[in-house]
């Protein structure tokens, strides 16, 4: 029996010299770093590029005509001579849906 005393005096005197008091634990863990958000704003950054480094865009002219009519856009299987923005596609569909009475 006193074998086993010795060994859970030892054992505990161990556990006392190698913990650390409970304030200094504390300090260590109130800072919270979140390692993914920084890591994501880093991904951003690469796939936006340099925001100082971008150029004014210009306005562009629209690719759809304003007269040009719901029919006319699908009449043709003619490419249009260049990309339409989606921004202006959605436009152009609301404008007609909403003149037709489709789109409240």
């Amino acid at each position: 029996m006193e074998r086993n005393g010795g060994t859970s005096g030892c054992i505990e005197k161990r556990i006392s010299e190698n913990s650390t008091p409970a304030n200094e634990l504390k300090k260590t863990t109130d800072v919270f770093i979140n390692h993914a958000a920084i890591a994501w704003q880093e991904s951003r950054r690469k796939w936006i590029g340099d925001i100082s480094q971008r150029s004014e865009r210009m306005p562009k002219d629209p690719i759809i005509s304003w007269s040009m009519t719901y029919e006319d856009v699908l009449s043709t299987n003619d490419p249009f001579s260049e990309p339409i923005p989606l921004s202006e596609m959605v436009d152009f569909l609301v404008d007609i849906w909403q003149d037709e009475g489709l789109f409240d």
